[in-house]
């Protein structure tokens, strides 16, 4: 068996940057998306059209179990996913930005 080299310089992954390297968020995100509305809104709104192009035609029914999946990751994860569907529905709520939310989920 050879002998397994690595690289003179290495770090090990904190638990904070692991979080990150899995996908979720950070307290620093979720802060950001309770104390400004637009982040929360936009982030929220293009994780919708994001998850909505890859699973077109399911994107309906199954959208809120993952939704809730991705919460149960992290409490930073929740925090961060609820102040995004927060604003996201706080938007759609008003007929000003119901269309604008529209063509950004549907749109190209």
């Amino acid at each position: 068996m050879e002998k397994m080299m690595m690289p003179a310089y290495y770090n090990v992954l904190s638990t904070e940057e692991m979080t990150y390297t899995d996908g979720g968020a950070t307290m620093v995100q979720a802060a950001c998306a309770w104390f400004l509305p637009f982040y929360g809104w936009f982030k929220g709104i293009t994780a919708v059209r994001d998850y909505r192009k890859k699973n077109p035609d399911t994107w309906t029914e199954k959208g809120l179990d993952a939704l809730a999946a991705d919460m149960e990751k992290s409490t930073a994860n929740m925090l961060y996913d609820i102040a995004c569907a927060v604003s996201v529905v706080g938007s759609c709520a008003s007929v000003v930005w119901l269309v604008p939310n529209a063509l950004i989920v549907f749109g190209t």
